[in-house]
């Protein structure tokens, strides 16, 4: 039973540190992302605020723009 104790141990130890990126969507955005969504917050409802807040940040998430690497956008511009 040790084994298996300290492996849920580690498990949870590794949750509770990274869980974070797993429930919450703006985890990884640069933080001004979520400063703009929250600024967008007065002109939403109150009670409506946290679920379109989070809504947005899912979007963004989802299809945030990631920067091509140099070598992978210069054979792209050669065909």
């Amino acid at each position: 039973m040790g084994l298996f104790s300290d492996l849920n141990k580690k498990l949870t130890e590794n949750i509770y540190a990274h869980g974070s990126y797993l429930t919450d969507p703006s985890a990884d955005l640069p933080r001004r992302v979520a400063e703009t969504v929250d600024l967008l917050m007065p002109f939403i409802q109150p009670d409506a605020r946290e679920d379109v807040r989070l809504q947005i940040l899912g979007i963004v998430h989802e299809h945030i723009y990631d920067e091509p690497e140099s070598g992978l956008a210069d054979s792209a511009a050669d065909e």
